[in-house]
C-alpha cells in the first residue's frame, strides 16, 4: 500500500485519502487568484515535511527573507532548503539587462566596451526551467518539493517546455519517493494550457475569495483526487495563527 503523508493542514488531510493526506508521489497543483492564500499553503505544505523529508522550496516571487520571515511568524520549523528562482534571474540576466540598457544611454567608455560581453543578456545561456529539474533529480527520498510559482516559468519559457519538465519531475517523484506542489495563477494564462496543467497533477486545489453581501469568503475547493472523483468538495477557511484552516466541508459528489 502507498505511503501517505501530511499536507500540513489536518482538516484537508482528512478530505484527502484515507482520511490522512497526499500518496507519496503525487503531484498537487494549487490555484488561486491574488490574495487567495496559495503561497501561504504552499509554505503549510513545506513546513509539514521538514525533519522527516528533504524539503526544498522554489520561490519566484519573494527573497529568502520575506520566506524565512513568514515562516517564523507561524512558528513553523525554517530547516528547509530555499533555492530563490526570482532572485538569481534579477541577478544573471535582469541585471545585465539594466546595465547593457544603461550603457546605451550614456555612451560607453573604453574600459566598459571592452567588458560589454560581461553585461549582455544571458537569457539564453541560462535555463532555470532545466536547473530546477536537475536540482530535484538529486534528491533523495523521501522528499518534498515546491514550486511557487509557474506563473514565472510561463511567462519566461514555452509552456511546452514548462509541461515537459512537469511530467519528468512528476515521474521522478513516482519513482522516488517524493511529493511535489505547484502554485499557479488563476485565470492567468491560456485555457488550454491550464487544462493541461491540470491534467498532469494528481490533486488540483483551488483557492477563492468569494463576496458574501458585505463580508468576504475563502474557499478551498478540491477539484481533483486522480481516481477519487467521490472527494471532490467545497471546505470554507480561515487565515488564522496556525495558517490556512478549515472550518468546514461540503462532499460535491
Amino acid at each position: 500500500m502507498a505511503e501517505i503523508v501530511s499536507t500540513g493542514i489536518e482538516r484537508l488531510d482528512e478530505a484527502l485519502i484515507d482520511d490522512k493526506g497526499i500518496t507519496l508521489g503525487s503531484c498537487v497543483l494549487i490555484e488561486g487568484s491574488a490574495g487567495s492564500g496559495k503561497e501561504l499553503l504552499s509554505k503549510q505544505f513545506a513546513s509539514a515535511g521538514v525533519g522527516s523529508e528533504n524539503v526544498v522550496y522554489f520561490s519566484t516571487d519573494e527573497t529568502s527573507d520575506e520566506l524565512i520571515d513568514t515562516f517564523e511568524q507561524y512558528r513553523w520549523p525554517t530547516d528547509l532548503r530555499i533555492v530563490n528562482v526570482g532572485t538569481q534571474y534579477f541577478e544573471k540576466v535582469l541585471s545585465r539587462e539594466l546595465q547593457a540598457s544603461r550603457f546605451k544611454q550614456e555612451g560607453l567608455s573604453v574600459a566598459e566596451l571592452r567588458n560589454l560581453g560581461s553585461y549582455g543578456s544571458t537569457s539564453d545561456q541560462i535555463n532555470f526551467v532545466a536547473d530546477m529539474t536537475y536540482e530535484i533529480s538529486k534528491l533523495k527520498s523521501p522528499f518534498r518539493v515546491v514550486i511557487d510559482s509557474l506563473d514565472f516559468f510561463l511567462q519566461y519559457y514555452d509552456p511546452i517546455e514548462v509541461l515537459s519538465a512537469m511530467r519528468t519531475i512528476k515521474e521522478y517523484a513516482q519513482a522516488n519517493g517524493g511529493t511535489v506542489m505547484y502554485t499557479v495563477s488563476e485565470g492567468a494564462h491560456d485555457a488550454r494550457i491550464q487544462s493541461q496543467l491540470e491534467a498532469i497533477s494528481d490533486i488540483v486545489i483551488q483557492l477563492e475569495v468569494g463576496r458574501m453581501a458585505a463580508e468576504f469568503e475563502n474557499r478551498l475547493i478540491i477539484k481533483k483526487i486522480r481516481n477519487h472523483p467521490e472527494k471532490a468538495a467545497v471546505m470554507i477557511y480561515a487565515v488564522t495563527e496556525h495558517g490556512i484552516t478549515p472550518e468546514m466541508i461540503t462532499r460535491v459528489a
